[in-house]
């Protein structure tokens, strides 16, 4: 039955191309202009969606999905933006085999997605490169422009039309077989586990794939319902994907489409934790409107330096705590340079503020470095990938047992950072939890 389903379209496009009088010529600019540009913006904005969503919970598999999708987005747009009589008088050959090159350059990506769960070092690789690859697909999207209303060969010259037709060719060849291998490929992740989002992007590689045959085989009926048809296929395509997206829920829409290894892995990371001291007094003689002032001001003030200063990841408020870690994507090989330098610019920025209102508690910080199982837990409703791990346990002690002011880092923290720490050395500190005397290192400056 998913057999005769996936061939309905081809069964029509040939039935199309065999009857001339089911094949009419139908040119409305408008009408392509709008609708084309209309799923372009969509397919862009779902891969940027998806992007996001790699880019957060660093997953290789959704980040090659994603630019998937903006490549052919992105191509829509071009090919709608030079629909004749729109906004240009004349065709321009770039204009028209845009979609195909958008195609093309997807499948490019859509293939990588599939199989990037069989090399784990290359999906590492990836997403430590992710700006640079969703920079490069714009980059593709500009070139094209640029190289499509400058009319530079094949694109434009006496032979234009022929080199068009066998540029569309070569490229609907190489691209059917790469979609439908995608395809096949993502069949044995649905099976292995069963979602709709998982089934979707089957069914999308495959209407690509067959839209793919489709600009082969209709490079002379422009306009005619067999070329409107595998336009239309790529709309359903896009169309099945979104509405599989929109049924998952909200805060993790991709999930289900992560990899083994996202979902679950051993990680070295830096953790910090931030507590401010002598916070129960303080709310228990002031108002609820000045303690939460207090919070706002801290934690208002400590969440961009963490996140955009030093690229580290909030993890949680914890009341007066704050839990942030370093190199959760595997991406910051300098981890614990990162979380020193945070954890230091943390407290001056602390200082700061506590000078201007001297009744206001004052912070300490703890950081560790080490090894974490970074899992995925919760459902629908709500879902967090905490750091576990002795490694986050003593961190948290270490936090406690730092002076007012003051940031204590452990050993291996230490041994990660460059020549010119400036370090006060605390041997034999006890810690709850812990049966043997546990060593650190209170950091006074780093050159950060």
């Amino acid at each position: 039955m998913g057999l005769l389903a996936a061939a309905l379209p081809l069964i029509g496009l040939v039935s199309l191309l065999l009857r001339s009088e089911l094949d009419p010529h139908i040119e409305n600019y408008p009408l392509h202009f709008v609708v084309f540009g209309l799923v372009g913006a969509v397919a862009f904005g779902l891969g940027y969606a998806a992007g996001e969503a790699a880019n957060r919970r660093g997953d290789a598999r959704v980040l090659l999905l994603s630019l998937a999708f903006m490549a052919t987005g992105g191509f829509l747009l071009l090919h709608a933006l030079g629909t004749p009589t729109i906004l240009f008088a004349d065709e321009h050959a770039g204009f028209q085999v845009a979609i195909p090159v958008g195609l093309l350059v997807s499948a490019v990506f859509a293939t990588g997605s599939a199989f990037v769960d069989l090399r784990p070092a290359v999906a590492a690789a990836l997403i430590r490169r992710r700006t640079l690859l969703r920079l490069a697909v714009l980059v593709a999207m500009g070139t094209w422009l640029a190289w499509t209303l400058a009319e530079l060969p094949p694109l434009g010259g006496p032979d234009n039309e022929a080199a068009t037709n066998d540029l569309l060719i070569g490229m609907a060849v190489l691209g059917t077989i790469m979609y439908a291998v995608s395809a096949a490929r993502y069949w044995s992740i649905f099976r292995a586990s069963r979602s709709l989002l998982s089934a979707a992007v089957v069914s999308c590689f495959v209407l690509l794939s067959e839209a793919m045959i489709g600009v082969a085989v209709t490079g002379e009926r422009q306009w005619h319902a067999s070329w409107w048809e595998w336009h239309g296929l790529i709309v359903a395509a896009y169309a099945v994907v979104g509405l599989a997206a929109r049924r998952e829920w909200r805060e993790e829409r991709f999930r289900r489409l992560y990899l083994p290894t996202t979902r679950e892995r051993h990680q070295k990371v830096s953790v910090l934790f931030a507590d401010l001291v002598g916070f129960s007094g303080f709310a228990e003689r002031s108002s609820p409107a000045e303690v939460a002032a207090v919070l706002d001001a801290y934690w208002g003030a400590a969440a961009p330096l963490i996140t955009r200063r030093f690229g580290g990841d909030v993890e949680k408020f914890i009341g007066d705590g704050i839990m942030a870690t370093f190199n959760n994507r595997g991406d910051q090989p300098d981890h614990a340079l990162r979380a020193s330098c945070a954890a230091l610019a943390l407290q001056r920025r602390v200082t700061r503020l506590a000078e201007h209102r001297p009744d206001w508690p004052r912070m300490r910080v703890g950081v560790n470095s080490g090894d974490v199982l970074v899992r995925e837990i919760g459902g629908d409703g709500h879902i967090a990938y905490p750091s576990v791990g002795d490694t986050v346990n003593t961190g948290a002690r270490l936090e406690s047992l730092a002076p007012v002011g003051g940031v204590l880092i452990g050993p291996r923290t230490y041994e990660q950072l460059p020549a010119g720490a400036v370090v006060e050395e605390r041997v034999g500190l006890r810690m709850k939890g812990k049966d043997d005397a546990v060593d650190a290192y209170l950091l006074h400056a780093l050159p950060c």
